[in-house]
């Protein structure tokens, strides 16, 4: 994420859920989630303490407190977003504190949360801080954790909130914030319209992971059912992050558990990256995205309206089957019933890609509201060919053969290694098209192909796909030869950069790329209405 910092801060003293020590680990995880960049952690005291004052752990909270706001001033002071992940809710203190002194009267923060967090130490039940963190943060807190300056109770929208102490209750009432119960995010425009009636510019995420429905993430310390979903939360913030600037984000209260429920996070972070991208690299993004659409070509294309359709017959990576909206645009119902009936006739699910994903947060919203569920958030890396080169040299020499075309040996190859249902029919109707210049690039141990890559180079980028290594001889540095003999064959061509897309939850992948110079671009993800066949999941390199 260009321009963000994650601040891990492994807080776990203001909670009061008998797992509470887990939020250290939490911590870690949740920032390692997030696409690679500028990452901070803040040195926290990982010792118990007393209670003092109605607070448990206060001093220890109290000396937390300093270290994130010398952190945070830190990142701050750089020009930097801060991306703040915990630990327990207590971490979100000094970010919205420096929120509300860069934004003013004009901050609203959403509050997303099981809990309303808006007791007293005289009215908590447990003396947890994280149950009071709201509450401190509106002025009316223990002194040692008090903020720099309070936010009024008319900038703050509560969202999902649904377990409400008698005192919590009361000072909701009291005070009329506003509040927008679970069932109530349905419809992403009633919290837009909500924080748009506080004359906000700028909204804060605050983003408890318990606002999710048990049933839906589990992980937690202190789960309460009737939550959202986790499209309802990544459609809400997409729909707040498309009219208001997002001043900060907080991820938080991650307890990690047996299952760790690696999908719904990988789902969200991405979907949190994507928000805070925003608009710094939207040229290079859709320049990206446009050229990536021209390297997999399917077999009928056709713009329509502002779309753009896709149809090849018999195969089922995403991309080939999918609808893409060519620009943003002011009216995000326009089009849709076309699209629906171009896919519907053809006994397909309709799926839309949302590329690049902070693009088309109206539309996004739109289609979860007509019941498009979210698939496949993945993510789009992007290097210097420079950078790759560098790293991935070898001291002893892979021999890596390039054709020009997609020959039959090759095509072979990549039936055998990629392994789907569709891949004769890619080989036969996908990867024959692809445009010129191209490196079908491949790597044989006694014989038989080992590791092979596919190369496609237009105006100065060129595409990494159809990336696979044989389960056999897998950890030998195959894959890595690939890339630097492709790369090596790009330059050639004038190619001074690369993209590749690889889907969220393939960590191998991830790592593979990583280590060889790429950093994340942006994120794209799919929405699908289910109707007839239902595309299979891709954990490949090939287009998803």
């Amino acid at each position: 994420m260009l321009g963000v910092t994650v601040l891990e801060v492994p807080q776990w003293q203001g909670s009061g859920s008998r797992g509470a020590y887990r939020l250290r680990q939490g911590a870690t995880v949740l920032a390692g989630l997030f696409p690679a960049g500028q990452r901070m952690r803040v040195d926290t005291d990982g010792q118990p303490a007393d209670s003092r004052d109605g607070v448990a752990a206060l001093d220890t909270l109290a000396a937390n407190l300093s270290a994130v706001r010398a952190a945070h001033a830190n990142a701050r002071a750089r020009g930097r977003t801060v991306v703040t992940v915990g630990g327990d809710c207590g971490v979100d203190l000094v970010p919205i504190e420096a929120a509300l002194a860069a934004h003013g009267d004009r901050l609203t923060v959403v509050w997303f949360d099981a809990h309303g967090d808006l007791n007293t130490p005289a009215s908590s039940p447990s003396g947890a801080f994280h149950g009071m963190v709201l509450r401190a943060l509106l002025g009316d807190g223990p002194r040692e954790l008090a903020p720099a300056r309070a936010l009024r109770p008319d900038q703050v929208v509560l969202a999902g909130v649904r377990a409400l102490d008698p005192g919590e209750r009361a000072f909701v009432a009291e005070h009329r914030i506003r509040h927008v119960a679970a069932a109530g995010l349905a419809n992403p425009s009633v919290l837009v319209d909500e924080v748009a009636a506080t004359g906000a510019d700028a909204v804060y995420l605050h983003i408890d992971l318990d606002v999710l429905d048990p049933e839906v993430f589990g992980a937690v310390g202190t789960p309460e059912p009737g939550g959202l979903t986790l499209e309802q939360l990544i459609t809400a913030v997409r729909g707040l992050a498309a009219r208001f600037t997002i001043a900060g984000l907080c991820l938080a209260e991650y307890e990690p558990q047996t299952d760790g429920c690696p999908e719904v996070l990988t789902g969200l972070i991405t979907a949190l990256a994507s928000v805070m991208d925003g608009d710094g690299e939207d040229g290079t993004a859709q320049e990206v995205e446009n050229i990536a659409a021209r390297a997999w070509p399917a077999t009928y294309t056709a713009s329509h309206g502002g779309w753009l359709l896709r149809h090849t017959p018999g195969v089922t990576r995403r991309r080939s089957n999918s609808a893409a909206p060519l620009a943003a645009t002011d009216d995000p119902h326009h089009g849709i019933e076309v699209v629906e009936s171009f896919y519907r006739s053809r006994g397909l699910p309709v799926l839309v890609q949302m590329a690049p994903a902070h693009h088309h947060a109206g539309l996004d919203a739109v289609l979860a509201a007509r019941g498009y569920r979210l698939a496949a958030p993945t993510l789009v890396l992007t290097a210097p060919t420079a950078d790759v080169l560098t790293a991935t040299a070898m001291g002893d020499t892979c021999a890596v053969h390039i054709d020009a075309v997609a020959t039959a040996d090759w095509l072979d190859a990549y039936v055998a290694l990629d392994g789907h249902d569709d891949s004769t029919t890619v080989a036969e109707l996908v990867l024959p098209r692809v445009p010129e210049p191209a490196a079908y690039a491949s790597l044989a141990v006694d014989g038989e192909v080992a590791a092979m890559g596919l190369f496609v180079a237009e105006a100065g980028w060129a595409g990494v796909l159809c990336m696979a290594t044989d389960r056999r001889q897998r950890r030998r540095g195959y894959a890595r030869a690939i890339l630097h003999a492709g790369t090596s064959w790009a330059v050639t061509h004038g190619v001074e950069r690369l993209y590749l897309q690889v889907e969220a939850g393939n960590e191998a992948a991830r790592g593979l790329y990583r280590r060889a110079g790429f950093t994340h671009s942006h994120t794209y993800h799919y929405r699908v209405a289910d109707s007839g066949a239902t595309p299979q999941r891709r954990d490949r390199l090939t287009p998803s």
